[in-house]
């Protein structure tokens, strides 16, 4: 009876050892999600949702000078256009500090000087609020009022 006993308790043992197993590799991508840095998270392609200028919601892709989408190579920042046409200033530097709540984005831009701004995941989507430094402090909301200078996006990763 002991060697029965064993046995039942070394089957159990698998079981619940089979069935973590089964429920982290089903979530593997959130768990690997929450440990990556904002630096590894945004590396990639993001769809322009939506694109709101000093308080008016622009369409994203029509509007003029659109962004169809930005993509995030290591360090750098590139501008994709509808039209496909690469445009003076469409591929820059950036940099990310995820030590603030929400994070902060800074990106030095040939014409118009810093632009600071803050960064925040929500599920598939980023939001990104931006300001030129030139015309006062940082955004600290998600928004964009008239004549705020903000320029805000939802994008979708791609």
């Amino acid at each position: 009876m002991p060697h029965r006993g064993r046995t039942t308790a070394i089957l159990l043992a698998t079981g619940a050892v089979a069935v973590l197993l089964l429920v982290v590799t089903s979530f593997w991508g959130d768990i690997v999600w929450c440990f990556q840095s904002d630096m590894e998270r945004i590396q990639g392609k993001w769809k322009v949702v939506s694109f709101t200028k000093n308080g008016r919601t622009e369409e994203p892709t029509t509007a003029p000078g659109a962004i169809a989408a930005l993509v995030f190579e290591g360090p750098i920042l590139r501008i994709v256009r509808p039209d496909s046409l690469m445009r003076d200033g469409d591929i820059m530097s950036y940099h990310l500090d995820q030590n603030h709540q929400p994070g902060w984005i800074d990106v030095p831009h040939s014409d118009k000087g810093l632009v600071e701004g803050i960064y925040e995941y929500s599920g598939a989507n980023l939001s990104i609020c931006l300001k030129p430094k030139k015309f006062g402090q940082r955004p600290t909301a998600f928004e964009s009022k008239p004549g705020s200078n903000y320029f805000l996006w939802v994008l979708q990763r791609e």
